[in-house]
């Protein structure tokens, strides 16, 4: 074994550790361990072409670099999606109770909307009519009615006009706002196209819907202090 290292030369070493490390990272499915060893791997081969020709080799150093800059920028990003830091403190409980989605896909989802405090009953939805908006209802809470059954009372965080928004139809239910409630207000047209444009972000937010539609269901039979008989 010993033999082994001594015959490794240091040339040899750097090769095997840049290609390594690439070829770890692509087997990799964690974008921030894909983006971090290439960065590894962009070291070693920054220099390899630094310190084994005769004269360092600029252009391939260059391109070395800036592959290392943008993976490590990239690892940033991933990182700095993961934190809670710059998510609002008012929110930080509402994704707690939403589920798993990351703190900067949610942010980003945030910015998307239009956020407010209702000021009087308002109606969201109407049952049989297409809405054209979703809703999150982040605090307060709702009185929903459906035909020939008797009004619910279902409270935040949970989404409002989900089953239109996934289906593409009408809404399966009325569902007024009291005032004091908080809410977030996505237009379906620039909603759409903004998840057009984050794929991850799509997925996450179709993440979201199924988990509270799962709560949902889970507090109708029987129904508890989640969601009430009127």
């Amino acid at each position: 074994m010993e033999s082994i290292f001594q015959s490794v030369s240091l040339s040899s070493f750097l090769i095997i550790g840049a290609v390594g490390t690439y070829v770890i990272g692509f087997l990799c499915r964690d974008q921030l361990y894909l983006r971090l060893l290439i960065v590894m791997g962009s070291f070693f081969y920054t220099t390899y072409y630094w310190i084994v020709p005769t004269e360092p080799l600029w252009d391939a150093m260059i391109g070395a670099i800036l592959v290392g800059t943008a993976s490590l920028q990239g690892a940033i990003q991933i990182i700095w999606s993961r934190t809670m830091i710059s998510t609002p403190q008012d929110t930080r409980q509402v994704l707690d109770l939403l589920g798993d989605i990351e703190p900067g896909l949610f942010r980003r989802l945030m910015r998307m909307g239009d956020r407010y405090t209702v000021t009087e009953t308002t109606e969201l939805t109407t049952e049989g009519a297409k809405p054209d908006s979703l809703w999150l209802l982040l605090d307060g809470w709702v009185e929903l009615r459906r035909h020939g059954q008797a009004p619910i009372k279902i409270y935040g965080p949970c989404f409002v006009g989900e089953i239109a928004w996934l289906t593409g139809g009408n809404a399966s239910a009325s569902v007024e706002v009291k005032p004091g409630a908080d809410l977030v207000r996505w237009q379906h047209g620039s909603l759409r196209r903004g998840l057009r444009r984050n794929h991850r972000l799509e997925l996450a937010l179709e993440a979201l819907i199924a988990q509270d539609l799962a709560r949902k269901l889970s507090y109708s039979t029987p129904i508890t202090s989640q969601t009430e008989i009127m």
